[in-house]
């Protein structure tokens, strides 16, 4: 019997060594922490700590543009592979650790647009929704973000000091509830995560970080049938979209609510739309799922980088007053439309510089950091806030940079809300600058955050209001 405990022990020990020595060989040529070539502890470690953007800003400064993080994990800061990488017939498969951010329900999975893995199901579901978040579509949700940034400055107006950060957060929430299913959740109104909705979105980008480095733990930990994991309440953006479908559905989409929806359409009538062409992909289920991933994006992803802009603004006055001129030479209203706005180059080289230099994103495109410092591709100076770089009259080096900006990602796993996002930044960044001086309470603030989570969640942003005269 205690032989063949021994035996037992030394055949595991045997095929683990094995496994460990075949994972590590896989990738041996790609520098890294020795650790991380056996066990993905190192990344977890660093991701839960929040220091795993850095730790790969390091990696690549010491070891060049290939260097290994994980047993099967490869960051790669040369720009000339992101179209190899994210090229619609590339080959590469989206990892495991996407399994992470899977909703789930009555002990099933619920996909998203982000979290289907399977090629061809994302493939029907993206073009069922396609057509709501072109260029053109995402015109007619202007009515309803200028809603939001009329309360917007209302509060500003009544406040001398302000947190920036959760002002902003606020204002994409309330603005994506609109345009999704044309309810506000309140948050402006009431200052607050009105029924937890911000926190819910929170805690689902803080699991996907934590958890990505051991889906198949996660799995086992939160998906297990036979642990229960507890339930919890359903989220006010999930109350409200599931009420809405249902109200639209038995008003016959909401012809018959008493009101021209055609004047203001909203996504919500965009899904219902689309789901008579593809029932398939885009049921009942389905349409809540979007509404909720559409305002997800608003909650640390569109505020962040929103915050971002106005903080670097307020940090370089140089800056600030370009974009003051230029907007006044545009002779913007106090709340611009977007055709107004839309293409001012000093707007848009300020935009793009805030989201190189301050990347939201920690995982998984946590190497997308190291592609926007990449000093070959941006100078000397990339660490350094400087939106003139985009005005540059030398068209390769304005190619190579465009090429290099992965702020929404690319291919076919690109940010499908995107043009939704530019639009209510673009909007809401003239309107507050031309309306109100600000200035930050602390001159010698910096940005921080909590970057364990996929995406960052700044810190509280104190800033000083005047209604200008």
């Amino acid at each position: 019997m205690a032989l063949s405990h021994v035996l037992l022990s030394v055949a595991l020990f045997a095929v683990l060594s094995f496994r460990i020595i075949v994972d590590w060989s896989k990738l041996r040529k790609a520098p890294g922490p020795v650790l991380a070539g056996f066990t993905d502890l190192w990344r977890a470690y660093q991701q839960y700590n929040g220091r795993m953007r850095e730790k790969l800003l390091d990696l690549h400064a010491r070891h060049g543009p290939i260097v290994r993080y994980g047993v099967r994990c490869i960051s790669i800061s040369d720009p000339e592979v992101i179209n190899i990488v994210y090229g619609s017939r590339a080959g590469f498969v989206t990892a495991d650790s996407y399994k992470v951010l899977l909703g789930y329900h009555n002990g099933k999975d619920i996909p998203s647009l982000v979290s289907t893995r399977d090629e061809k199901q994302h493939g029907a579901l993206r073009r069922s929704v396609a057509n709501a978040f072109t260029p053109t579509a995402v015109l007619d949700y202007e009515k309803w973000i200028d809603m939001t940034i009329r309360e917007l400055l209302e509060s500003v107006a009544r406040k001398q000091t302000f947190d920036l950060t959760s002002m902003i957060l606020w204002y994409t929430m309330d603005a994506a509830a609109r345009f999704s299913f044309g309810t506000s959740l309140g948050c402006l109104s009431a200052e607050d995560d009105v029924g937890g909705s911000i926190q819910l979105i929170r805690d689902r980008f803080r699991h996907w970080g934590l958890w990505s480095s051991y889906p198949a733990i996660e799995r086992l930990v939160y998906r297990n049938s036979f642990f229960k994991p507890a339930k919890r309440a359903p989220s006010s953006i999930a109350s409200v979209a599931s009420a809405r479908l249902k109200e639209r559905i038995s008003n016959d989409r909401g012809a018959k609510e008493g009101k021209d929806t055609s004047a203001t359409p909203d996504l919500l009538q965009r899904f219902l739309e689309a789901s008579n062409e593809f029932p398939q992909a885009l049921d009942g289920p389905g349409i809540v799922g979007m509404l909720m991933s559409t305002i997800s994006g608003a909650a640390d992803t569109t505020a962040s980088t929103a915050v971002v802009m106005l903080f670097y603004l307020l940090k370089n006055p140089e800056v600030l007053r370009k974009l003051e001129a230029e907007l006044a030479d545009a002779g913007i209203q106090e709340i611009p439309a977007f055709a107004e706005v839309g293409k001012l180059p000093y707007l848009n080289a300020v935009l793009r510089e805030s989201m190189r230099v301050f990347t939201i994103g920690t995982f998984p495109n946590g190497a997308a950091r190291a592609v926007h410092l990449n000093k070959t591709v941006f100078g000397e100076d990339s660490d350094v806030f400087r939106p003139e770089r985009w005005l540059t009259d030398d068209r390769e080096q304005l190619r190579l940079m465009e090429a290099a900006h992965v702020g929404f990602s690319r291919g076919r796993r690109s940010c499908l809300g995107q043009n939704i996002a530019v639009l209510s930044i673009k909007k809401v960044i003239p309107a507050l600058i031309t309306k109100f001086k600000l200035s930050l309470v602390d001159p010698d603030a910096s940005l921080e955050a909590d970057c364990a989570p996929a995406a960052v969640i700044l810190e509280p942003i104190y800033v000083k209001s005047k209604i200008r005269v």
